[in-house]
């Protein structure tokens, strides 16, 4: 016979054993697990001197989960958001932060013990999806995007589980701009708005991607904008962040107004355009720091 001690000891250790196989937790799989590219069209109305800002999301064919959420730092304020259907916009409290996220869900699914269902319209991989848009009188610059993955997370039994679920798996349950996938795309900024003109006397600006080698573009001066203060190596365009093959500026009249106007050129290659852009953005500095913005119309030719 055991004495009584020893079966006291036993008994706890196996409580113990039991307390901490019941608290032991299975984090879900963090919502990053996504390869993303985002299509940002910037166009520009001169008459209401507006910006539309059209964005289109892919999945690519390496990511793990479907994407759920597009976010995206954006200069207030913004108008006319539109959405893809089945997404839904949200603003974020105490910061500068537009967002979308997948929430048509389907009536009859089945309740497979998860906290949030999966919406009908993620974006699965080797999927794109356009609809994103809104409207700003601020000028394009670059900004951070915010993309997540679908994560199923299980329903948990009670309140202390549940916080025992996000303080055992930040990596999974964190802050939010922790989790996501981030990157650089064209938004609205504080940039000062300017005017420029894609292939100066020409209308439409015909960009043909195999063909040309360089693309000029004027910034229009103004009684407001001295384009003679331009730092010529802070010039981006396009997605691609192109820079200036121009090592000095060029000054010419380019709109007849009498003012100055800065001629520079941009190699097509580098320009990161696609075959269904519409708009070329651009972006750069002024010698003392001053930052600004503008974006003109485009047809891409022979694209396939």
């Amino acid at each position: 016979m055991k004495p009584l001690r020893l079966i006291c000891t036993t008994i706890l250790a196996s409580a113990l054993l039991v307390t901490a196989e019941a608290q032991t937790v299975s984090c879900p799989t963090p919502p990053n697990k996504v390869n993303v590219s985002i299509a940002v069209v910037a166009a520009f109305d001169a008459r209401q001197q507006l910006f539309t800002y059209s964005y289109t999301v892919s999945n690519g064919a390496s990511s793990q989960q479907d994407v759920d959420s597009f976010n995206l730092d954006v200069e207030p304020p913004v108008s006319n958001v539109s959405s893809p259907l089945g997404w839904t916009p949200n603003r974020f409290m105490r910061r500068s932060t537009l967002g979308w996220t997948a929430t048509l869900v389907s009536d009859s699914g089945p309740d497979d013990g998860i906290s949030i269902p999966p919406s009908i319209v993620q974006i699965k991989p080797l999927r794109a999806l356009a609809g994103f848009s809104f409207q700003s009188l601020n000028p394009p610059g670059f900004v951070e995007y915010y993309v997540t993955g679908f994560s199923p997370e299980p329903v948990q039994p009670d309140e202390e589980a549940a916080e025992r679920l996000a303080e055992s798996c930040p990596q999974a349950t964190g802050n939010f701009f922790d989790l996501a996938v981030t990157g650089s795309t064209v938004g609205p900024t504080k940039a000062t708005p300017v005017q420029i003109d894609v292939e100066p006397g020409k209308f439409p600006n015909r960009i043909d991607l195999e063909e040309q080698s360089t693309v000029p573009v004027a910034i229009l001066g103004s009684s407001t904008f001295d384009v003679t203060t331009v730092d010529l190596t802070s010039l981006q365009a396009g997605a691609g962040k192109a820079a200036t093959s121009d090592t000095v500026p060029v000054f010419q009249d380019v709109n007849g107004d009498g003012i100055p106007d800065l001629v520079v050129h941009f190699p097509v290659k580098t320009l990161g355009l696609r075959c269904h852009d519409t708009a070329l953005f651009l972006v750069g500095k002024k010698l003392y720091g001053t930052a600004f913005g503008g974006a003109d119309s485009i047809v891409i030719v022979d694209c396939e």
